[in-house]
């Protein structure tokens, strides 16, 4: 691996730690990706996703012709946590 590899990859890391702290930090009540979520709940990218498909996670999806935007309201993903979601 060479040095500019090593260094991207040293940033890459401050800029996730940057990233799950604001997240942590409450500022906004709608989390815009499945990365947001995962690290709201504390878990994988790929755990939250089979919480949606399996398990009836709250995250909801908006339709583009190129795909989907995911998005979660923290309220909803805190009810669904503590297993008084009902019906969502």
């Amino acid at each position: 691996m060479n040095a500019e590899k090593v260094e991207e990859a040293g940033r890459e890391t401050a800029v996730e730690r940057d990233y799950r702290e604001s997240v942590a930090s409450g500022t906004s009540e709608r989390l815009d990706s499945w990365k947001e979520i995962a690290c709201y709940l504390r878990r994988a990218i790929r755990c939250v996703q089979r919480w949606k498909k399996n398990e009836g996670l709250p995250v909801l999806c908006h339709q583009h012709v190129g795909g989907a935007t995911v998005y979660a309201y923290r309220e909803k993903l805190d009810e669904w946590w503590r297993g008084d979601a009902g019906d969502i």
